[in-house]
Protein backbone atom coordinates (compact mmCIF):
# COMPACT_ATOMS: atom_id res chain seq x y z
CA UNK A 1 0.00 0.00 0.00
CA UNK A 2 3.04 2.34 0.80
CA UNK A 3 4.39 1.24 -2.56
CA UNK A 4 1.17 2.47 -4.11
CA UNK A 5 1.00 5.56 -2.27
CA UNK A 6 4.70 7.00 -3.23
CA UNK A 7 3.63 5.68 -6.75
CA UNK A 8 0.97 7.86 -6.58
CA UNK A 9 3.05 10.86 -5.34
CA UNK A 10 5.36 10.36 -8.18
CA UNK A 11 2.69 10.98 -10.79
CA UNK A 12 1.23 13.81 -8.95
CA UNK A 13 5.29 15.67 -8.91
CA UNK A 14 5.67 14.54 -12.22
CA UNK A 15 2.32 15.21 -13.77
CA UNK A 16 2.48 18.92 -11.94
CA UNK A 17 6.27 19.30 -13.50
CA UNK A 18 4.80 18.60 -16.97
CA UNK A 19 1.65 21.21 -15.95
CA UNK A 20 4.51 23.76 -14.93
CA UNK A 21 6.60 23.70 -17.85
CA UNK A 22 3.36 23.69 -20.42
CA UNK A 23 2.22 26.77 -19.03
CA UNK A 24 5.68 28.56 -18.83
CA UNK A 25 5.62 27.95 -22.72
CA UNK A 26 1.99 28.73 -22.97
CA UNK A 27 2.91 31.88 -20.87
CA UNK A 28 5.93 32.64 -23.71
CA UNK A 29 4.42 32.27 -26.61
CA UNK A 30 1.10 34.46 -25.23
CA UNK A 31 4.04 37.23 -24.58
CA UNK A 32 5.84 36.70 -27.90
CA UNK A 33 2.19 37.18 -29.58
CA UNK A 34 0.98 40.65 -27.78
CA UNK A 35 4.64 41.97 -28.26
CA UNK A 36 4.82 41.14 -31.89
CA UNK A 37 1.58 42.33 -32.09
CA UNK A 38 2.70 45.58 -30.27
CA UNK A 39 5.69 46.23 -32.36
CA UNK A 40 3.68 45.80 -35.54
CA UNK A 41 1.12 48.15 -34.00
CA UNK A 42 4.27 50.78 -33.80
CA UNK A 43 5.73 50.17 -36.51
CA UNK A 44 2.30 50.58 -38.79
CA UNK A 45 1.54 53.82 -37.10
CA UNK A 46 4.88 55.48 -37.82
CA UNK A 47 4.87 54.40 -41.34
CA UNK A 48 1.31 55.44 -41.54
CA UNK A 49 2.17 58.54 -39.75
CA UNK A 50 4.99 59.24 -41.67
CA UNK A 51 3.37 59.22 -44.89
CA UNK A 52 1.00 61.08 -43.42
CA UNK A 53 2.99 64.28 -42.18
CA UNK A 54 4.59 64.21 -45.71
CA UNK A 55 1.29 65.04 -47.31
CA UNK A 56 0.36 67.39 -44.95
CA UNK A 57 4.19 69.06 -45.54
CA UNK A 58 3.26 69.32 -49.35
CA UNK A 59 -0.58 70.51 -48.97
CA UNK A 60 1.12 72.70 -46.54
CA UNK A 61 3.48 74.19 -49.46
CA UNK A 62 0.63 74.32 -51.87
CA UNK A 63 -1.37 75.77 -49.87
CA UNK A 64 1.24 78.91 -48.56
CA UNK A 65 1.98 79.11 -51.80
CA UNK A 66 -1.58 80.07 -53.23
CA UNK A 67 -1.97 82.15 -50.15
CA UNK A 68 1.34 83.75 -50.81
CA UNK A 69 0.49 84.51 -54.85
CA UNK A 70 -3.02 85.74 -53.64
CA UNK A 71 -1.45 88.61 -51.37
CA UNK A 72 1.59 88.65 -53.60
CA UNK A 73 4.33 87.64 -51.63
CA UNK A 74 5.25 83.89 -50.90
CA UNK A 75 6.68 84.77 -47.47
CA UNK A 76 2.88 86.06 -46.48
CA UNK A 77 1.32 82.55 -47.30
CA UNK A 78 4.42 80.61 -45.36
CA UNK A 79 4.08 82.88 -42.51
CA UNK A 80 0.18 82.15 -43.06
CA UNK A 81 0.25 78.66 -42.48
CA UNK A 82 2.88 78.29 -40.39
CA UNK A 83 0.61 80.38 -37.74
CA UNK A 84 -1.64 78.50 -38.48
CA UNK A 85 -0.08 75.35 -37.28
CA UNK A 86 1.48 76.97 -34.34
CA UNK A 87 -2.33 77.89 -33.36
CA UNK A 88 -2.86 73.96 -34.06
CA UNK A 89 0.02 73.18 -31.72
CA UNK A 90 -1.04 75.07 -29.09
CA UNK A 91 -4.51 73.74 -28.92
CA UNK A 92 -3.26 70.32 -28.61
CA UNK A 93 -0.83 71.05 -26.26
CA UNK A 94 -3.16 73.09 -24.01
CA UNK A 95 -6.57 70.11 -24.63
CA UNK A 96 -4.51 66.60 -25.38
CA UNK A 97 -2.90 65.46 -21.96
CA UNK A 98 -5.67 63.67 -21.04
CA UNK A 99 -7.86 62.36 -23.83
CA UNK A 100 -4.24 60.72 -25.60
CA UNK A 101 -3.91 59.17 -22.16
CA UNK A 102 -6.94 57.58 -22.42
CA UNK A 103 -6.45 56.51 -26.27
CA UNK A 104 -3.53 55.20 -25.38
CA UNK A 105 -4.70 52.97 -22.58
CA UNK A 106 -7.75 51.75 -23.90
CA UNK A 107 -5.54 50.86 -27.51
CA UNK A 108 -2.93 49.17 -25.78
CA UNK A 109 -5.40 47.27 -23.31
CA UNK A 110 -7.40 45.91 -25.96
CA UNK A 111 -4.07 44.28 -27.14
CA UNK A 112 -2.74 43.09 -24.24
CA UNK A 113 -5.75 42.36 -21.80
CA UNK A 114 -8.46 41.07 -24.75
CA UNK A 115 -6.82 38.66 -26.45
Amino acid sequence: MFEKVTNNLEGIQDNLEAYIKSSAEYYKLDLYKKTTKSFIAILRVLLLGGIALLLLFFISLAVAYLIGEAYGNISYGLLFVAGFYLIIFILAWLLSKKPLEKFVLKHTSKIFFND
